[in-house]
């Protein structure tokens, strides 16, 4: 079975939307820095497409990734802003656009983005729904001021 929903952010999911619950669980690990939480996202085999990096494969990669990042920047808003998913069986395409603000730890401007992600959710044998791939980018111009990585480089 395939269905698509297209809709703009509502404060409480869909109670059938599959796929809420990880969201959810995701967003708010991401805003409190809790790389565990995050990570309870992913499938094991998970691949992570970060701006401006490389390819990062499996959990050992995301967690180290996810550490070092969060020493360096806090979020204190995100908010996703318009959402699409489409389910095939126990595969989800999540489309997802966000606004995002963030804290570099070591004090700077604050970063202030507009984003989007795809990302293909699986359910695995557990019952659980489970982030299998997933890359995001930013909508704002290069030098606009929104990338995290130059934002670290001038850190140091």
């Amino acid at each position: 079975m395939s269905y698509n929903r297209a809709t703009k952010m509502k404060n409480s999911p869909e109670p059938s939307d599959p796929i809420a619950e990880g969201r959810h669980t995701w967003t708010e690990g991401v805003k409190t820095a809790d790389a565990a939480r995050v990570i309870s996202t992913f499938c094991d085999d998970i691949v992570l497409m970060p701006p401006n990096e490389t390819s990062l494969y499996g959990k050992g990669e995301a967690m180290e990734w996810l550490h070092e990042y969060f020493q360096h920047f806090k979020i204190t808003v995100l908010s996703g802003t318009e959402r699409e998913v489409q389910m095939n069986g126990d595969i989800a395409i999540e489309q997802w656009t966000y606004m995002v603000a963030i804290d570099p730890v070591g004090g700077g401007e604050r970063i202030r983005d507009d984003g989007r992600s795809l990302t293909i959710w699986k359910l695995e044998s557990d019952g659980v729904w489970r982030i299998a791939q997933t890359i995001w980018n930013s909508i704002r111009p290069i030098g606009s001021g929104t990338s995290r990585f130059l934002a670290r480089l001038k850190q140091k």
